[in-house]
């Protein structure tokens, strides 16, 4: 990959145009101005990069230490429409540009990739798969770009814990060095990360369940218990004589349902001997009171002409006598019988009576009711007791379950962690013999360096052997840019997919002599070094071919 170019754009005019060199980049101050070359901006670009790498815009015109703004740059920001652009040919082989205005308000703050606006998840998303080859959630971009863009102090005095962000965990370093060094399926990191993290929080859950349960000795209560329930349940469903109540409830159930049956039959019986008596008795009190004209309906409606039949109005009476006596006899036919059935039927009800009375005679003489009711009280807290502790147990067994497969899952990516690991193994010996190399060449001394991987965890811890340097200044500088140095010169040697670019921040405080040996070596990479520096520091002028961008008090960086 590589940087092409850099604008800065104000108001619709590009008042930067800063194109890239393939390996050394300078940035300074004017020499032929009169004033002095500093507070001119040779920072601002390394911060206006780290921006546009989804950073912070405080930085940029926020003093660091006293935090109190720059007012011009801050009036610019509030008044004016400023947009950084980054031209670059990403791992991919393809160009891409990235635009975002520069505002003092987060909602103006815009994303562009080659011209068109997007949302922040996928400017971060194309700046990861274009740029750094990564396509997974870890590690992220504001995680690795202070690596690449050591735009302030604390980054350039710190090889390898450059981040002095918030919420930095060990996590956060194993992953993003493992990725550094080639671990190229990226996914597996992150799935490691989440596992690890799942397994732990499984892991403390276990133990406080464990304690809990040990602590008040949960499982012994819950035998404890059950064996209490089954002695009153037994209580509650036997005699004194060892009879089983639930049979004296049965055979009482037995007797109600015949009862039931029964009770139906009579009043069945009953309503049939009602309805023919409540006949007979209509039939009775009708007896000899029709008239001829009410006989001749009757008979007409049936179709018979009652002429026929009859002369006079005794013999149509006689007729009419003669019917109704033989509608009496044809309804009161079932009567005796039905009465009969209906008798019997009463008799088994009343039967039955004295049986249930027994039954529940003898249930009740074995135990009181307000003791079976004080019984089945004492079996209900008893079992709300028993389901408490044994959810407890439940939630545990579960937790267990989720802690053993998460563990399984850990285990089956152990062998394709395996194979990624020899990558970075290999990545890893790249990396010392340059970083010797160099130490070697500027301090005299080989350093050592260690990413003390540990192959069954997956995990490293990286360091570097400096006693020989100091821990401020410029030999911890150099130590810094050495090592950065090393990491481009490893990429190229490994053909590795990562970014081959750094940029140094303000490295005045290194010797000349050193300097000059480290543009010696940086000509050489395969890969771009951007740095700022004070013009009076170029320990030579055959070095001002390499100068991006120079800069001065009537030439700032964002002109104001």
């Amino acid at each position: 990959m590589k940087l092409n170019r850099f604008f800065l754009e104000i108001d619709g005019k590009t008042v930067r145009d800063i194109p890239f060199n393939d390996e050394l980049n300078i940035i300074t101050n004017d020499k032929n101005s009169l004033y002095a070359g500093n507070s001119v901006g040779k920072s601002t670009l390394g911060r206006v990069l780290d921006y546009l790498f989804d950073g912070s815009i405080n930085p940029i015109y926020i003093d660091d230490e006293f935090q109190t703004p720059n007012a011009e740059i801050k009036d610019l920001f509030t008044n004016s429409i400023v947009y950084a652009t980054l031209e670059y040919l990403g791992v991919d082989n393809k160009d891409s540009v990235l635009k975002r205005r520069l505002s003092t308000n987060t909602e103006l703050q815009s994303y562009s990739i080659n011209s068109k606006e997007v949302s922040k998840k996928i400017y971060t998303s194309h700046i990861m798969q274009s740029i750094f080859n990564v396509f997974s959630e870890k590690p992220t971009l504001r995680k690795l770009a202070p690596k690449f863009l050591r735009t302030n102090q604390h980054r350039m005095l710190h090889t390898v814990k450059f981040d002095n962000g918030r919420g930095i965990s060990k996590s956060d370093i194993n992953t993003v060095f493992l990725y550094l060094f080639n671990f190229n399926d990226t996914e597996i990191l992150t799935n490691i990360h989440k596992l690890k993290l799942a397994i732990k929080r499984y892991k403390d859950q276990l133990s406080s369940f464990s304690s809990v349960i040990s602590e008040q000795k949960t499982v012994a209560s819950i035998t404890k218990i059950k064996k209490e329930i089954r002695i009153l349940e037994k209580s509650l469903l036997s005699t004194d004589k060892d009879v089983d109540k639930l049979k004296l409830v049965s055979d009482i159930n037995d007797i109600d349902d015949k009862q039931n049956t029964l009770s139906e039959s009579i009043l069945s019986l009953e309503l049939k001997i009602k309805n023919i008596l409540k006949t007979n008795e209509i039939l009775h009190s009708e007896d000899q009171c029709y008239l001829i004209d009410e006989l001749r309906a009757v008979y007409e409606y049936a179709n018979v002409k009652i002429e026929s039949v009859m002369t006079d109005f005794s013999s149509s009476l006689d007729f009419h006598n003669q019917l109704l006596s033989t509608k009496k006899e044809f309804v009161s036919t079932d009567l005796a019988a039905l009465q009969q059935k209906q008798r019997e039927c009463t008799i088994k009800f009343e039967k039955l009576k004295p049986k249930k009375e027994a039954l529940f005679a003898e249930l009740k003489s074995k135990k009181q009711i307000e003791d079976i009711s004080e019984t089945v009280k004492n079996i209900g807290e008893l079992s709300k007791e028993l389901i408490k502790l044994s959810a407890i147990i439940e939630q545990k067994d579960t937790i267990e379950t989720k802690f053993n497969d998460k563990t399984d899952l850990l285990t089956d990516l152990s062998s394709e962690l395996k194979s990624e690991l020899s990558n970075v193994e290999i990545f890893e010996k790249s990396l010392i013999k340059n970083f010797k190399k160099y130490t070697k060449k500027f301090y005299g001394v080989e350093y050592n360096f260690s990413l003390n991987l540990n192959k069954v965890k997956g995990d490293c811890s990286p360091t570097v052997d400096d006693v020989e340097s100091n821990n401020e200044g410029g030999l911890k500088r150099l130590e810094v840019i050495t090592f950065d140095m090393s990491y481009i010169k490893s990429v190229g040697d490994t053909k590795s997919a990562r970014p081959n670019f750094v940029l140094h921040d303000s490295i005045d405080d290194i010797d000349a002599q050193y300097i000059k040996k480290m543009f010696d070596e940086s000509i050489k990479l395969s890969g771009q070094h951007i740095l700022s520096m004070l013009s009076d520091n170029i320990p030579d002028d055959k070095y001002r071919k390499h100068i991006i961008l120079k800069l001065s008090q009537g030439d700032k960086f964002f002109t104001v």
